[in-house]
């Protein structure tokens, strides 16, 4: 296998870190995007309905993200231990996972979403607007699919700036054709439903030659005939990586029934200013995980256990590094970013008051999501699975359910910031024993 094998040098770390970041800040920009038009458009209403659909969405892209994230492992480790049979394996087999999970989902949730929407949050007043953004995002969810689970195989191919660069031209395509269905031809959240997706199939058709023409890479039939062994290493891989996506839409899911219940459409509305500009700090400092995903994985199959001890001290700095200063930026622009989403002059102010809630739970969830990311990446998926589960499905209900019979509405916002402070404190308990085992791997 003819590639540049990859190594935790300084270099070789800021680029993949920076390239993943930036891809990951794009990619979050999509529904941020449709966000900012729907917003001018259809005001409140608006932004509350996408809110309410966000999650069934966000099953199509945690799913996709996981399989190619736990490809992405296997064919990374692979290669450390100069394995180029099971690497190419790996990569053929997550290829026709993605396929199978691509007519899964668009099947499965377009004959369900009618059924799960009211579930979720959506009223008579928001049902019809977010079943028309479904019902066009359901249909063309094979396209996410490939956009969103290549982008971690063509990073842990080596190819960080190729991801980088489709990442930038599928965005650049979805607010051109956000501004063509939304605001030219005035088609609503289905517009904003459509430009998201064939922006995404671009991202697709892109991604696709990064991988399969790589040099040094031989294709040959063998390598997408299904192996039990290599599928159920795919899935392992991808158990937390899935638990890390979906825990945002978890997350969103939950606090849209509280805050619809605590603050009406209104206070929905303000969680969706909230839930975009987190939607845009979380990617970015996830992309140091996932950016570093394929550092880690190599040195973990190669028993490099001094890189991995570096990977690991200069990802975490990072990852923190990042979150305190998206913080800052979050509480020096509180009053003007819940304008920029075309919220109203009383849900702007909510959001403003509200935004010192994100500022905290910052650095806790950049320590949380870090930890997360790597254990999936070192080989250690149930620890992984521990934090990416426990975050949607313990603290946040717990603290969702509980601090808002105090503090009302007021604390279905500070429910977040207490979650994180829980994840964080279990993800350090997590490493230290991970921690603890190294020396007897080493030795």
């Amino acid at each position: 296998m003819q590639n540049d094998r990859p190594a935790a040098s300084r270099g070789q770390f800021w680029r993949y870190a920076l390239p993943s970041m930036f891809s990951q800040l794009l990619n979050s920009c999509f529904i941020i995007v449709d966000g900012l038009f729907i917003g001018q458009n259809l005001g409140d209403a608006g932004l509350a309905a996408i809110n309410v659909a966000w999650p069934i969405v966000a099953v199509i892209q945690s799913v996709s993200l996981a399989v190619g994230t736990g490809g992405a492992v296997r064919l990374a480790t692979a290669r450390g231990r100069g394995d180029e049979t099971e690497a190419l394996a790996a990569r053929g087999n997550t290829l026709v996972l993605l396929a199978v999970c691509a007519a899964a989902l668009e099947v499965g949730l377009g004959l369900t979403y009618p059924r799960i929407l009211p579930l979720i949050g959506a009223n008579a007043e928001l049902y019809p607007l977010a079943a028309a953004y479904s019902r066009v995002a359901c249909l063309l969810s094979p396209l996410q699919v490939f956009s969103c689970g290549l982008l971690p195989l063509v990073r842990s191919a080596g190819r960080t700036v190729g991801a980088m660069m489709v990442t930038v031209g599928g965005l650049l395509g979805n607010i051109f054709l956000d501004w063509l269905f939304i605001q030219r031809f005035q088609w609503g959240l289905p517009g904003a439903a459509l430009a998201t997706g064939l922006s995404q199939g671009l991202c697709a058709l892109a991604a696709l030659p990064l991988l399969l023409a790589h040099r040094g890479w031989p294709l040959r039939l063998r390598q997408f005939v299904p192996a039990r062994r290599m599928v159920r290493g795919i899935l392992h891989s991808a158990v937390a990586p899935f638990g890390l996506s979906i825990s945002t839409s978890a997350i969103l899911l939950v606090t849209n029934l509280q805050a619809l219940r605590h603050g009406g459409t209104r206070g929905v509305a303000v969680y969706a200013v909230l839930s975009y500009v987190l939607g845009s700090v979380i990617p970015l400092v996830g992309g140091v995980g996932d950016g570093l995903q394929p550092l880690v994985s190599f040195a973990r199959g190669a028993g490099d256990w001094h890189a991995l001890a570096r990977l690991r001290r200069a990802g975490a700095a990072l990852a923190l590094g990042v979150a305190l200063a998206c913080g800052a930026a979050c509480w020096g622009l509180r009053s003007q970013l819940p304008l920029l989403f075309g919220a109203s002059e009383l849900a702007a102010a909510q959001g403003a008051a509200a935004m010192w809630t994100l500022v905290l739970a910052c650095p806790f969830m950049a320590l949380a999501r870090f930890c997360c990311s790597y254990f999936c990446a070192a080989g250690e998926p149930v620890a992984g699975a521990v934090i990416a589960f426990g975050e949607p499905l313990a603290a946040q209900p717990l603290f969702l359910f509980t601090l808002p019979l105090v503090w009302g509405l007021e604390g279905v916002w500070i429910a977040y910031p207490a979650a994180v402070m829980l994840t964080a404190a279990a993800a350090l308990v997590l490493m230290r024993r991970h921690l603890a085992l190294l020396p007897r791997q080493d030795g």
